[in-house]
């Protein structure tokens, strides 16, 4: 009792547990652990950081905070190679089939969160404004866009955040920031 803050678990790499009330705690042991999990294959290698999935459905602003709270951000896709080592990394969690937490039944797609964002999503009339990558340090420019076809188009005029779904290849969607999906982070080594 006595603290009020959410102790649910937040699965973190293909199964690694963490509490979401101990950051500095996940900061260390991400630290001791980053190393076995690529070599374990357990999350990928790429470049500087790689790739994680939280592995729990909740809002674009949640997954931002939970990819901050696990000591990464969610992922900015910056460049062709990085779009094809993201959709090659989501290929994997796609595998685990019905299993995975990241499985939407009711629509049969796998989705994740990243880090693109309109400009403006919180103000009225922010479909014509350009996205961006957020990030804990501000808004990055997006060098880089791999839409699916039609993509982005505001239906409904209320799609203001960012994901990647099987149905596209595991391309970029705008989408409304309520959904409910799983996010794909970048944890830095």
């Amino acid at each position: 009792m006595g603290n009020s803050k959410d102790q649910s678990d937040v699965t973190l790499f293909n199964n690694q547990r963490f509490r979401d009330t101990d950051v500095m705690f996940k900061l260390s042991l991400l630290l001791l652990i980053s190393s076995h999990l690529v070599a374990s294959g357990k999350a990928e290698m790429v470049k500087n950081y790689f790739y994680g999935i939280v592995h729990k459905q909740v809002e674009w602003k949640d997954a931002f905070t939970l990819c901050q709270d696990a000591g990464g951000i969610l992922a900015t896709i910056m460049s062709p190679d990085e779009s094809q080592e993201a959709r090659e990394f989501l290929y994997t969690e796609k595998a685990k089939g019905s299993k995975s937490p990241c499985f939407i039944p009711r629509i049969s797609e796998f989705q994740f969160w990243i880090a693109g964002q309109r400009r403006g999503v919180d103000q009225p009339n922010f479909c014509s404004r350009p996205f961006f990558w957020k990030t804990p340090e501000g808004e990055l420019y997006m060098p880089f866009t791999d839409w699916s076809t039609g993509q982005p188009d505001c239906s409904g005029g209320n799609e203001g955040c960012l994901q990647m779904t099987d149905v596209s290849g595991f391309k970029m969607n705008d989408i409304r920031c309520d959904a409910l999906m799983c996010a794909l982070c970048q944890i830095g080594i």
